[in-house]
């Protein structure tokens, strides 16, 4: 067996999401809306570490590369109408590592694969039992123009990693003194995580 190393840099950011709440607000909650607020700092923040991995996965060039830097390889298919047989094509193209794949798309392509399961009477899955992951950073099929990517399909276990720090958890901070004088509380949420491909053929591109 022939080995190829490389190392991938995973360079870890601090994702943020802050809002700012008067005073009076506060007062007069019973403390469920300053529950409701740290839960949607919370989901937002998630949501970012997301968007941010599948721009990752989007980004990624075809063919692993350990020279002159470390690519890892995330293949493509092509594919300017949908099919029933496409995220079949998208499967054949990944790795034996990736085992437990899903398929990520945006809201709308989902339709537009459903428009073409229901237009061929036939009961046949365009998705191959697979589960669908809904992103809506990904273009959708009707806006894609040639070369974009529209749907993804690979397996996140083996595909990507994300390393923390200094823990997993969202920590969220309580500042009521640096606007003290306008009667505004600031609240921010923070996540410290790196985020990356590492798993070359885990991810596939369906693109135009």
């Amino acid at each position: 067996e022939k080995l190829v190393l490389g190392i991938v840099e995973l360079v870890p950011a601090s994702l943020k999401k802050w809002i700012t709440i008067s005073d009076e607000v506060i007062d007069m909650d019973a403390g469920s809306f300053l529950q409701y607020v740290y839960d949607e700092i919370t989901y937002q923040i998630a949501k970012k570490a997301a968007d941010e991995l599948i721009a990752k996965i989007e980004a990624c060039g075809t063919v692993s590369t350990n020279t002159p830097s470390v690519n890892v390889g995330v293949p493509v298919v092509e594919a300017d109408s949908i099919t029933l047989g496409l995220i079949a094509s998208a499967i054949g193209k990944l790795s034996d590592q990736a085992a437990n794949p899903v398929v990520i798309m945006n809201k709308a392509t989902w339709s537009a694969f459903k428009a073409v399961q229901y237009a061929a009477s036939v009961p046949v899955d365009p998705f191959e039992g697979l589960p669908v992951v809904f992103n809506n950073t990904i273009t959708a099929f009707s806006a894609a123009t040639t070369g974009v990517t529209y749907a993804i399909v690979g397996d996140f276990g083996v595909g990507a990693q994300a390393n923390f720090p200094n823990g997993n958890e969202i920590s969220i901070k309580f500042d009521d003194l640096s606007l003290a004088e306008k009667d505004l509380v600031k609240i921010v949420g923070r996540e410290f995580v790196a985020l990356g491909v590492v798993g070359p053929g885990c991810f596939v591109n369906i693109t135009k």
